[in-house]
């Protein structure tokens, strides 16, 4: 079977998938996790709190303890990986929220018997016996230490071999009120970015289902960065030499793809679908093939196998399949691809050709821009591309340039205004002796400096 036909036959069966299905607007099934993921909690807060008055041995936990054995394999049978976050007084499974008892005491409820040991969430990767169940309500209701008790619960669960029970970290709402932080740190911004990314393929590589929860905060953290910042961090990241090769390129591609994304005139929550989906396009890499990642030629179809692998449909995972899919995808080619694959396709092209390795980049940012604009309505979709042009300008962020002094720089902004598409924000990196600066030393090629040449 060609590469052709194996693409064509994936997409058939995520179309048929979808009429079958449609998760995520299924009312009905919406209930039934709504239903069972009440019964979950409330029989798992009930039988933590049996242990302030009984010892776990005793019979009178016989019965909850098979409940939740049963309850938990009702849910993953619905939903494959079971998460459940709270939230401040408010508890989810799988993005449902559950209608819980609100008479029980604040400090008493299933949030904060967790909160102690600063969890906000569990995943659930597998079903667990009535035996795992006896002894994860021991360890949860043990003192919390003073110090790091998440992963000290995680450590004690793992050395139990309870390592289907993944420990999450306290969540919280953004506030009606709350602006964007206009103050955030870039440089940390995308470190933390990289190393989520990081802790997806590693789940992956051990056979956990993708959770897409960690990978969409870090992702709203990148939509809430302002224009400037979110250029500074594609310029900054471009030289990252101590991240994971592949965790710094889906980082790069998803905050490219939120860029152009946001020229589009995108909502935030679909900026957000669109991050998190540039994150998830080369999955395939992380999935085995007899002991390998697959070649390039089927990493689209591997992810896609990955995805379908894991029960439970909706949207967002419709939207990653596609773009494992048609990332590579010519624009002209029959049948078209999906809005998010074409702007992946940009994004990701434009990272693999500036990115920076240790004999230095394929191509320069203004090199690798000119080469793909030539290429605009066949390889690439002509309007998301000039939007691209249009925001990055001749010298795109990453960019380093010689002025006419001699100095080297870093460009750091995009296109300010019509007038300035030539003219960015930069840093000096190398003065004209060919030493580093002691402070930052900003230019606005605006005010001051002319470009000699394009080092790279």
């Amino acid at each position: 079977m060609s590469a052709v036909d194996e693409v064509a036959d994936a997409q058939r069966d995520v179309g048929r998938a979808l009429d079958k299905a449609r998760a995520g607007d299924d009312r009905e099934l919406a209930a039934k996790v709504r239903e069972l993921g009440e019964q979950f909690v409330r029989m798992l807060t009930g039988a933590m709190r049996m242990t302030r008055f009984h010892d776990t041995r005793n019979m009178a936990f016989e019965a909850p303890l098979k409940d939740l054995e049963r309850s938990l394999a009702a849910l993953r049978d619905l939903l494959g990986m079971v998460q459940v976050i709270m939230v401040e007084d408010q508890v989810y499974v799988n993005d449902q929220r559950l209608r819980l008892d609100d008479r029980v005491e604040a400090d008493d409820n299933f949030a904060a018997l967790w909160l102690r040991h600063e969890v906000g969430g569990l995943n659930l990767h597998a079903t667990l016996t009535m035996e795992q169940w006896r002894r994860i309500v021991v360890a949860a209701m043990a003192d919390a230490p003073p110090a790091h008790p998440r992963a000290a619960l995680q450590a004690l669960l793992e050395a139990a071999g309870l390592s289907a029970l993944e420990l999450l970290p306290v969540f919280r709402f953004r506030l009606k009120d709350e602006h964007k932080r206009l103050d955030q740190d870039v440089g940390a911004v995308m470190h933390r970015a990289a190393g989520v990314v990081d802790g997806l393929w590693a789940g992956l590589a051990s056979g956990r289902a993708a959770n897409p929860l960690p990978v969409r905060k870090m992702i709203n953290e990148m939509v809430d960065l302002p224009a400037q910042s979110e250029e500074e961090s594609i310029a900054r990241s471009r030289f990252d030499k101590n991240t994971h090769a592949l965790s710094r390129h889906s980082s790069q591609v998803a905050m490219l793809a939120v860029l152009i994304g946001r020229e589009v005139g995108l909502p935030e929550t679909t900026l957000a679908d669109l991050g998190v989906t540039a994150c998830y396009h080369d999955l395939g890499y992380a999935t085995d093939e007899d002991g390998y990642a697959p070649p390039f030629s089927r990493h689209g179809s591997a992810a896609v196998r990955s995805l379908l692998a894991q029960r439970g449909f909706h949207e967002a995972r419709i939207h990653r399949m596609l773009a494992c899919l048609e990332h590579h995808r010519p624009f002209n080619a029959p049948g078209g691809s999906s809005l998010f694959g074409r702007i992946i396709h940009i994004a990701d092209d434009f990272e693999t050709l500036t990115r920076y390795r240790p004999g230095g980049p394929l191509m320069a940012p203004p090199t690798a821009l000119a080469r793909m604009y030539a290429a605009r309505g066949t390889e690439y979709d002509p309007e998301l591309l000039q939007l691209f042009v249009n925001r990055v300008g001749r010298y795109p962020p990453g960019s380093v340039l010689e002025l006419e002094d001699g100095r080297w720089v870093l460009v750091l902004s995009g296109v300010r205004s019509p007038e300035l598409f030539d003219q960015p924000l930069t840093e000096v990196v190398r003065m004209a002796d060919g030493t580093e600066p002691f402070l930052p030393m900003p230019v606005d090629l605006a005010a001051e400096g002319s470009v000699r040449r394009v080092v790279e």
